[in-house]
This record gives C-alpha cells, sequence and structure tokens, in this order.
C-alpha cells in the first residue's frame, strides 16, 4: 500500500487479537456450527454423515460469513480513510482522535469502565443461514453489530485507517484487519478437535489479550495524536525488501561524489540516467524529464489523499522559491489524481511548483510504491538519490546544495 508495511501488520495483528478476545473465540464453534448446518459433535468427527459433505459446508459457508463481516469492516475503512485525508490534517482533530484510540485501550485493558462499549446490539436467530447467501447475511449482520470486544480494537484500526492517507490505504487496513480475524475463522472449522484443544489451554490467557489488545490501541492512539506514524513508515520503509532480499537503508541519505549514486536501499552504484517518461501539466500541456536537463530537479512522487505527501508540499514550495533562481526545479507527479482534482486540492493546499500528471507506466518506470518517493536529479540528468518516505527541508537541502554547487558540464549548458 502507499503507507508503510508497519500500519498493515498492526492491523492484521489486531485482527487475530479481536479473533481471541473472550466475546469472540468462545462463540466460534457456536457460529461455524450455525453457519454451515452442521454440528459441533460432527465437525469433531464424532456424529455421522460425510465428513467431506460437512468440511465443504463448514469451507463454502465460513467464507461467505467472513464476506460478509469483511464487506462490512472494509467500507468502515476506507470511509475512515477519505473522511481522514481531509479532518486528520488539521492537528486539533488528529490529537483528539487519537486520545479517544487511546482510550478504546485503557477500555479494553479494563482501567476504565465505559458502559455504552458494553452494549451488545448484534441480533441472534436459532435459525440456520439459508446458504453462502444466508451466511454472509449473518456476517453483514455481526460485524454492524457493537461487540464490548471487538468495538474497541476495531475503532483503533478505524482511527488508524483515518490517518493512513485515503481511502486506498482505509481500504487495505481494514481488509488485512478482517483477513487477521478471518483465516483462524475458517482454520478453526477445519481442525475443530485442535482447536478444542487449544482453547481448553488458552482460555486462562484471554485476559492477557485483553491486556495486549489495549496496549496496542494506546500505541496506536499515540502515534496517531503526535503524528508519528509518518516517522514509522519512513523507518520501515529502511527495511523493505528489494531485488538482493532485505536489506537495511541508510536514512537520512547523504549527498554521494559524483558519478555514483546512493540509492535508498543503501548501495552505491554508478549514478543512472533518469526515465524520460512523458508527462502532463495541469493545463495539459507536455512535460519530459529531459526538459530540465542543466537544472537540480527534485521529482516527487505524490496524491492527493497521501498525508505525508501533504506535510511535505510547503517545504517543496518553500525551496523551488529560495532556490529556484540557483537552478533547482520541483516537479510533483500523481499517477492517481486528474487535473480538476489537483486544482481542488490545491485550493486548500498551495503548491508553488510545477505538479505534472502520469500513468501507471511512469510509476513503474521509477519503481514507485510507496509515497511519497522522491528522486534527486543532478544537472547532467542522473537520479543521484532516491528517498522513500517524507523528509524535512534540512534533509532535502543537505542533498541538495551540493548538487547545486556542482560546476555543470558542457552538456548541461547546452541544454540550458
Amino acid at each position: 500500500m502507499e503507507g508503510s508495511n508497519i500500519t498493515i501488520a498492526i492491523a492484521f495483528a489486531a485482527g487475530l487479537l479481536s479473533f481471541l478476545t473472550p466475546c469472540v473465540l468462545p462463540l466460534v464453534p457456536g457460529y461455524i456450527s450455525l453457519i454451515s448446518g452442521v454440528s459441533v459433535e460432527h465437525l469433531k468427527g464424532e456424529g455421522g454423515g460425510s465428513r467431506a459433505s460437512a468440511r465443504r459446508a463448514v469451507i463454502v459457508n465460513s467464507l461467505a460469513f467472513n464476506a460478509g463481516v469483511s464487506l462490512i469492516f472494509v467500507l468502515l475503512g476506507a470511509t475512515a480513510g477519505w473522511v481522514g485525508n481531509v479532518l486528520f490534517s488539521t492537528p486539533w482533530v488528529r490529537i483528539v482522535g487519537g486520545l479517544v484510540i487511546v482510550g478504546f485501550g485503557l477500555q479494553m485493558m479494563g482501567v476504565l469502565k465505559i458502559g455504552a462499549l458494553y452494549r451488545d446490539t448484534r441480533k441472534f436467530s436459532e435459525d440456520k443461514p439459508a446458504g453462502p447467501l444466508g451466511a454472509a447475511l449473518l456476517g453483514v449482520a455481526f460485524a454492524a453489530g457493537w461487540t464490548p470486544c471487538i468495538g474497541p480494537i476495531l475503532g483503533g484500526i478505524i482511527g488508524l485507517a483515518a490517518t493512513s492517507g485515503g481511502w486506498k490505504s482505509g481500504l487495505i487496513l481494514s481488509a488485512f484487519y478482517a483477513a487477521g480475524l478471518a483465516i483462524p475463522f475458517l482454520v478453526v472449522g477445519l481442525l475443530m478437535n485442535a482447536f478444542l484443544g487449544f482453547y481448553a489451554k488458552f482460555r486462562r490467557h484471554l485476559h492477557k489479550v485483553e491486556i495486549a489488545s489495549g496496549l496496542l490501541l494506546i500505541v496506536i492512539g499515540l502515534m496517531v495524536a503526535s503524528n508519528s506514524l509518518t516517522w514509522v513508515a519512513s523507518v520501515a520503509s529502511r527495511y523493505l525488501p528489494n531485488a538482493e532480499g532485505w536489506v537495511k537503508q541508510d536514512a537520512p541519505p547523504a549527498p554521494v561524489p559524483k558519478p555514483t549514486v546512493q540509492s535508498a536501499t543503501g548501495a552505491q552504484a554508478e549514478a543512472e540516467p533518469a526515465p524520460d517518461v512523458e508527462l502532463k501539466t495541469l493545463d495539459g500541456k507536455p512535460v519530459k524529464v529531459s526538459d530540465l536537463r542543466g537544472q537540480v530537479v527534485l521529482l516527487n512522487f505524490w496524491a492527493t489523499w497521501c498525508v505525508p505527501c501533504r506535510s511535505e508540499i510547503p517545504s517543496l514550495s518553500a525551496m523551488q522559491r529560495d532556490l529556484g533562481g540557483r537552478g533547482f526545479k520541483v516537479l510533483g507527479v500523481t499517477t492517481y489524481d486528474s487535473a480538476d482534482l489537483v486544482r481542488d486540492y490545491q485550493k486548500d493546499v498551495k503548491q508553488d511548483y510545477t505538479v505534472a500528471l502520469g500513468d501507471d507506466s511512469v510509476a513503474n518506470r521509477y519503481a514507485v510504491g510507496t509515497l511519497p518517493t522522491t528522486f534527486i536529479i543532478d544537472r547532467q540528468g542522473r537520479i543521484r538519490q532516491k528517498i522513500i518516505g517524507e523528509r524535512s527541508r534540512a534533509q532535502f537541502e543537505a542533498l541538495i546544495n551540493p548538487l547545486l554547487d556542482e560546476p555543470p558540464t558542457t552538456a548541461a549548458l547546452k541544454s540550458e
């Protein structure tokens, strides 16, 4: 996602913790029996009838049930991401949201006793659902009901989605949360005897799960309130896998001498020309990276829904104004947004530099995965630095000023 692997891992872990909470784990066998129409005894292998047909019913109806549950969670996450893209850019709203998540964590740990969070609005029926469709509808009803255990954890993930950088990131986070809840649910249906043996030993630790869940929510809330998600994303991005495996990346990146380049992986190699992709300005005019030869270029891949990108924009605008006279150029590139969407965005967030539109092929040529991703290109059109994640103005200028001080080559002078 255009966020960080660390937030995806948090969402998935929260789903697993939701599954292990006291008001979910003990009910799982009953739910599986209800949605599949197969008795618990049969699931344990003690009843008569075909085990193959029972297994098939468990798999099909469990998948349908979890699809219904996931639908609600994903819609909540996507909506939260969309709303949060606007609201959480305001510091006080972000702080209040983070404190609410901390409150959810204290609720999970039993420190707070908020009565509203102990109301269960799920409606149960003794009637078995009619096939996969009925199981899916039951999943929707289950997810829509407020439960005292899942509610605070889900609320924390919704808060995390709201600060993730848009509806797409919110959708992905909530999808991984739903997966963390759904995968063990399906496994239990296939391995009922093993689950019952596990539960007999694990149930004495259920309160510890609540404590762990509460601590996770408190950490999420503090990260949201302090706006440290961006910092965590930047740290995590330094450990992302590349073609050579898991490689530690150095940050902040340091300027490197010609003619080498230090990538975000920390490995040095001969500086290569920046891919000369074709872009279009908001007015529809063509622009190519090669058109900027002779200038030091900061090529910034961003999107309107990306919160860390939004945080960088004032610094990029200020650098364009202050360093433009020395042959410096900021070029923002979005491969997600339309010209009209960017114009509307600029009514609230001023961008005093050129913004261009590209497509997926542009992002692929530059191997852009996480946003923001920034490339520092020297006057000869060579990539001297690839930066994944948000950086401050001081960090950018530590890379840019040495390149501005480099004497231009004959080729660069001709291009000017």
